[in-house]
């Protein structure tokens, strides 16, 4: 079985974080939309205290997944989670490792060819130097991170086992049993994911986020899902979640922002 892979320094840097009362930003799925990303960090204006998390699937689909990464492997406030679509380009690497890679035809339908369009040139040449190291980063992405209050995971958790249980596959493929659970897997932490886009698969209006109708005990939904669909042309919102507040800023491509009201406040009222 593939051991689930955790970054326990960056745990401890992003509850750090929360302890001291900087801002923790969670962010949906970027698939490739740098200019999205690009407007949505300029707006959260981080201190530099504050960090952000990128929930998985930062490439594919989207215009310029080289620069997402780019922005993401060079700003030092700046982590990762590993997605479905990451774990299914590294799947490309052949037994000599990064000297045998090749894509598969699913993933290229998927939108890596979109991927590996942003790492080539005019003449269609992939830049295999680039392309190489970043498939080597991704290959240290964690699968989850934990937190006090919170599992930081792209897709989700797998219902009835338990958390030190879970398999990386689950934690960035799993939807519907996921979605569909009426108890936590841990009753003391929300889980934050992505790849479920909200008004695709969980039934919201486009660029809402979605919760769990089932609540932990302090109040807090069990799930929240911060997908909107930076790659969906119905919406075209990048979403990102202030973990110490539950304040909501969105972006979009062409500089549209909005900011939406805390998904936490009906807990704060249910403690008051």
């Amino acid at each position: 079985m593939t051991e689930v892979l955790r970054d326990i320094d960056t745990e401890v840097e992003l509850q750090n974080a929360l302890n001291r009362g900087d801002r923790v930003w969670v962010v949906g799925d970027v698939h490739g939309h740098s200019d999205a990303l690009e407007n949505l960090i300029t707006e959260l204006d981080p201190n530099p205290g504050d960090r952000i998390v990128l929930m998985g699937d930062l490439i594919d689909r989207g215009p310029d997944s080289r620069m997402v990464i780019r922005i993401a492997k060079e700003r030092a406030d700046t982590f990762v989670i590993r997605g479905n679509h990451e774990d299914w380009a590294l799947n490309g690497i052949g037994q000599n490792e990064l000297k045998t890679w090749t894509a598969s035809l699913d993933w290229l339908m998927a939108g890596g060819k979109q991927c590996l369009d942003s790492y080539s040139n005019s003449d269609g040449e992939l830049n295999t130097e680039d392309w190489s190291r970043d498939l080597e980063w991704m290959m240290s992405m964690p699968h989850c991170l934990i937190l006090d209050d919170w599992v930081l995971v792209h897709a989700g958790l797998e219902p009835g086992v338990p958390l030190e249980s879970q398999t990386p596959r689950q934690m960035m493929w799993i939807r519907d049993e996921f979605h569909d659970a009426v108890e936590p897997v841990d009753p003391n932490r929300t889980v934050v994911f992505g790849h479920s886009i909200t008004h695709v698969v969980l039934g919201k209006e486009f660029g809402e986020v979605a919760t769990s109708r089932s609540e932990l005990e302090d109040g807090r939904p069990l799930w929240v899902g911060i997908d909107t669909g930076a790659c969906d042309s119905k919406s075209g919102w990048l979403t990102a979640m202030d973990l110490g507040s539950g304040e909501l800023i969105q972006a979009k491509d062409d500089g549209e922002i909005r900011r939406l009201s805390s998904i936490l406040k009906q807990m704060s009222r249910s403690q008051t």
